[in-house]
């Protein structure tokens, strides 16, 4: 049978090789640069831990921040699942678990900031082998961790955790520019991926460096506001967001996203025109539905119809795909509030240059217009489809290195706003009592530490650690009456750390404690939704709120003896639980 090689074989073709080629590239060259350059920074970050006399100053927390960070890059990169070169233990191997599980947008205690962890999930062709993955892990993580120059509930970033990642960033130009044999394989790494994959998004060390030079003296503080003009003046702003942001809590703070997600990553992820083009044509650049909001790009965000979603349609169309054209507009994914002006914007994006990506968007439109005039029967459908997997493909091989765009979040997915102090019930002995409590249970149930009963022994070893600190920090509450600013952090992140522990939520439960054959009715032991507690606190101006145990005890047919679900169904039910007879002994309401 004789072949019919079409264009699509042809770009297939061309595709696979240019995969290939990258591939090999990424095994002999950029991983190990990469691996050579984070070991370098991490043995520099030891060495000036070591030189700094006074370990408890704000220089040394700086570099061990840092070296945290470079010791979870490093862990990803050699496939363990712990950090020996991590200074916060506790946060540097949680932040690998959430790394490697990929499941869930959390906020990183590490990092201090929201992270989609889902997008750590080799995938791609980085899935062929053990070392392709930890690359995969490990660059698209510093590519992913945002040190931001502006402060903003949007993003859950303080102006403190801003002022000290500021300064992490300055440290590491510092360590860059003191080894010249590692600014070099740093600026060999990020050209070479400029040219392959796009211009960075982000700010640069070498933005850094002129804004600092020129501003030696200046506090912090004024130094991130001073990179923001920079960024504002220079074009030096993300186009595309590549990040977790709170479209309604921005509104409240009269910023845009773009100010917030400014800032500098490791490894940034790359501008392409696609992707800029397609942060363009979501909410909130685009905004409501002009009709009834059931097409494929809605979304139901802060209880509007928007546009959730960018099509490859609308990026052919803006390429110059007639064929394109009509099936949006017969689609209805056109007839948003704001749409011709962000696709103009659209538009703008496009024609930036971005290296290779930008050189394959133009063989696209060219494909997609001048392809019509060739001596060809090919149609205009098919030319469509043709430029949709080409497309597709290139994205498929850039999926590391290119930054994604986001539909900014609303209600659905807030931020909550940064918490101004916290509380614990002042009582160390009952901590210590507890925690003694914990450690002989753990020591009389688990007397060996296997395989098996190691993931509840390390649970329970960290709840007892825990327990100590509260008894810590409930001294420090009797000797001064307030919280500091630490306990403060603490105490806000516990619930979160205590959930992780656990690993589910707790609901209501009973359970029956005694039979009354005669009258047919036994004594039931429950708990409720809990009781919210408040409690005045020095310095904020809301009060602090917490729960305590809600028991029930109260008789019940012994032939409906109740589960926890009837239990749990009965709590909702407003007559059931107006007809329960209580004890004296249940939680007065």
């Amino acid at each position: 049978m004789p072949n019919y090689i079409t264009e699509d074989f042809i770009l297939l073709s061309y595709s696979m090789l240019m995969d290939d080629t990258v591939t090999q590239l990424e095994e002999t060259t950029l991983l190990p640069g990469f691996n050579r350059l984070v070991q370098g920074l991490i043995k520099q970050s030891r060495a000036t831990l070591e030189e700094i006399k006074d370990k408890d100053s704000e220089n040394a927390a700086i570099h061990r921040a840092n070296l945290d960070y470079f010791s979870v890059l490093s862990a990803l990169l050699s496939g363990k699942e712990n950090a020996p070169d991590g200074v916060d233990k506790k946060a540097v191997a949680a932040e690998l678990q959430q790394i490697l599980e990929a499941k869930t947008v959390a906020l990183s205690e590490l990092m201090h900031q929201k992270i989609d962890y889902t997008q750590f999930q080799p995938r791609g062709k980085y899935t062929q082998s053990k070392e392709l993955k930890q690359y995969f892990r490990a660059m698209r993580y510093a590519g992913t961790v945002l040190f931001p120059v502006l402060e903003s509930q949007a993003t859950g970033i303080s102006d403190v955790v801003a002022d000290r990642m500021t300064q992490q960033v300055m440290a590491m130009n510092t360590l860059l520019q003191a080894d010249k044999g590692l600014l070099e394989a740093y600026q060999q790494l990020t050209d070479q991926l400029s040219w392959l994959f796009g211009p960075p998004d982000d700010l640069t060390l070498a933005d850094y460096d002129k804004t600092g030079s020129s501003n030696a003296e200046i506090t912090t503080s004024k130094l991130r506001h001073a990179l923001l003009e920079y960024a504002r003046k220079n074009g030096a702003q993300p186009a595309i967001i590549g990040g977790i942001v709170d479209a309604n809590l921005l509104k409240k703070e009269k910023k845009t996203a773009v100010d917030v997600l400014t800032g500098f990553r490791f490894m940034p992820q790359r501008f392409t025109p696609d992707s800029a083009a397609f942060q363009e044509l979501v909410y909130d650049r685009v905004q409501t539905c002009k009709d009834s909001g059931t097409s494929f790009s809605t979304a139901l965000i802060q209880g509007k119809r928007v546009k959730g979603y960018p099509l490859g349609l609308e990026l052919m169309a803006a390429l110059g795909s007639k064929e394109a054209g009509d099936r949006l507009e017969k689609s209805g994914d056109q007839n948003y509030e704001g749409y011709p002006q962000a696709y103009k914007r659209a538009l703008e994006q496009l024609a930036k240059p971005a290296g290779l990506a930008s050189e394959h968007l133009n063989f696209m439109a060219y494909w997609l217009t001048r392809g019509a005039l060739l001596p060809s029967e090919v149609d205009d459908n098919r030319r469509l489809n043709t430029a949709l997997a080409l497309w597709t493909r290139c994205r498929h091989a850039s999926v590391l290195y290119t930054k994604q765009s986001y539909t900014a979040s609303g209600k659905g997915f807030s931020m909550s706003p940064q918490r101004q102090g916290a509380w614990l019930e002042p009582i160390p002995e009952f901590y210590l009592l507890l925690g003694r409590k914990v450690r002989t249970f753990t020591a009389n149930l688990f007397p060996e530490n296997t395989p098996e009963t190691k993931p509840q022994i390390a649970a329970m070893k960290a709840f007892a650690d825990i327990l100590d600190t509260c008894s810590d920090i409930a001294w420090r509450e009797i000797k001064t009456g307030v919280c500091n600013p630490e306990d403060t952090e603490f105490l806000n992140k516990l619930d979160k750390r205590l959930l992780k522990l656990t690993g589910k939520s707790d609901q209501p439960v009973v359970v029956d404690v005694h039979s009354e054959p005669t009258s047919g009715l036994v004594l039931e032991e429950g708990l409720g939704h809990p009781v919210i507690v408040t409690r005045e606190i020095k310095g904020s101006k809301v009060p602090a709120r917490g729960g305590l145990f809600n028991y029930y005890e109260f008789k019940h047919p012994m032939d409906d003896r109740l589960t926890n679900e009837k239990w749990q169904a009965m709590l909702k039910d407003k007559s059931a639980m107006k007809a329960l007879k209580r004890s004296p002994g249940s939680t007065k309401q």
